[in-house]
């Protein structure tokens, strides 16, 4: 059996969600905002993947045959989807004014086209880029 460390920095973001530790398919534990843990993995598992996970979204994975023993793994929230993309909801009155508000043609398509790149970046980003939402790092 190999022993893992598993770490989660406190974060404002994602605090009052847990982690979801998996091996392969099945969950070995959860991580909460701060805390760290010592996992045991057994030698069965050695050709399965770690990976991390929050509601639908999640992390890359990691090979387990990779880790030696005494590893300590760093499980942490993607500063730019979790601190920075909320804000470009910011963009959804703007080209709401530019659309409804004005009678120009021209600031019309341009609220609709600025709309409808955020929502295709929107959906893209939950949907292929949801492996990308937590990251996991050796340390």
């Amino acid at each position: 059996m190999r022993k893992i460390t598993l770490h989660r920095p406190k974060e404002s973001f994602n605090k009052n969600c847990s982690y979801e530790i998996l091996v392969g398919k099945r969950t070995l534990t959860e991580l909460k905002n701060g805390e760290e843990k010592i996992i045991e993995i057994p030698t069965e598992f050695k050709n399965e993947t770690l990976k991390a996970k929050i509601q639908w979204c999640g992390s890359e994975k990691m090979e387990l045959r990779n880790l030696t023993g005494n590893e300590k793994i760093i499980v942490s929230g993607n500063k730019f989807l979790n601190r920075k993309l909320p804000l470009f909801g910011a963009m959804f009155p703007l080209t709401g004014i530019m659309i409804f508000s004005t009678n120009n043609i021209i600031s019309k398509n341009i609220g609709i086209g600025i709309l409808i790149l955020f929502l295709v970046g929107l959906i893209g980003t939950l949907t292929i880029g949801k492996n990308k939402w937590l990251k996991l790092k050796k340390e």
